[in-house]
């Protein structure tokens, strides 16, 4: 299974996320904070990173443009998942890299189908 980078400031957001990833199988990788995702990625390279917009620290949009300017995490697949979700945000997200977005709230279902999709395209890309 995949190894997820969880980057969400909402304990009750992880533990659901983090809950149901577990539950199918997938390795875990969480921080409550835009500044140290960078560096769990590159220490990790985790198959997809799910990205939340509004954090402490370094907020997700500065989070997704870091992540895809390094070189060690330019090809990491970001799955935004945000309560953000106006046609502007999934535009911006979609320009700056992400490879998807997943409006909260989301259901279990459309969590694992969309992290099964990313984890596959990083694979393919290996």
């Amino acid at each position: 299974m995949a190894k997820i980078l969880v980057a969400d400031d909402s304990v009750f957001v992880r533990v659901k996320l983090v809950s149901i990833l577990k539950t199918v199988g997938h390795v875990v990788i969480e921080t409550v904070d835009g500044t140290t995702v960078i560096t769990w990625a590159i220490a990790e390279q985790p198959d997809v990173i799910m990205l939340d917009l509004m954090m402490s620290g370094a907020d997700g949009w500065t989070t997704l443009g870091d992540l895809k300017i390094h070189e060690a995490t330019l090809d990491i697949p970001v799955i935004i998942s945000s309560s953000l979700s106006s046609d502007a945000d999934l535009i911006k997200a979609h320009k700056m890299g992400a490879f998807d977005f997943l409006p909260k709230p989301w259901t279990s279902d459309d969590l694992v189908k969309r992290i099964r999709w990313e984890s596959l395209a990083r694979q393919a890309a290996a």
